[in-house]
């Protein structure tokens, strides 16, 4: 169970490295900067709330954490797909590696979002 949280916070951290420099390659132009920019925060963001979660004081406040994360990453998938389809990055076929680990990382936290709220039911 252990190796499971390892493995995706550690895939958390590439993402938002990737990100990083998905970012650092983009044109300075006024669409360039506003993607950047979202794609840097909500992937930087997704990596953090996780890693903060995992330190809960509560099950609500790890369900609300991981709620953040699947929000950021959804964002983050987004923010891709518009770099990719609008060109504004100059290696798109890279791009759309990161565009489909996005969709996985959104999946893998839609199932988690999924069983944070049926503990909660039961808890409740």
């Amino acid at each position: 169970m252990e190796r499971n949280y390892e493995d995706l916070e550690t895939r958390l951290e590439r993402f938002a490295i990737t990100g990083v420099k998905v970012t650092e390659n983009m044109p300075g132009g006024p669409a360039g900067r506003y993607y950047a920019d979202q794609l840097l925060r909500a992937s930087g963001s997704a990596a953090l709330n996780y890693a903060e979660s995992q330190g809960g004081a509560s099950h609500r406040d790890f369900s609300n954490k991981i709620k953040i994360v699947f929000k950021e990453l959804r964002e983050s998938h987004m923010a891709l797909r518009i770099i990719h389809g609008a060109g504004l990055h100059p290696e798109l076929p890279w791009v759309m590696t990161v565009v489909h680990e996005a969709r996985e990382l959104v999946a893998i936290m839609a199932a988690s979002v999924r069983t944070a709220e049926q503990r909660s039911t039961r808890r409740n």
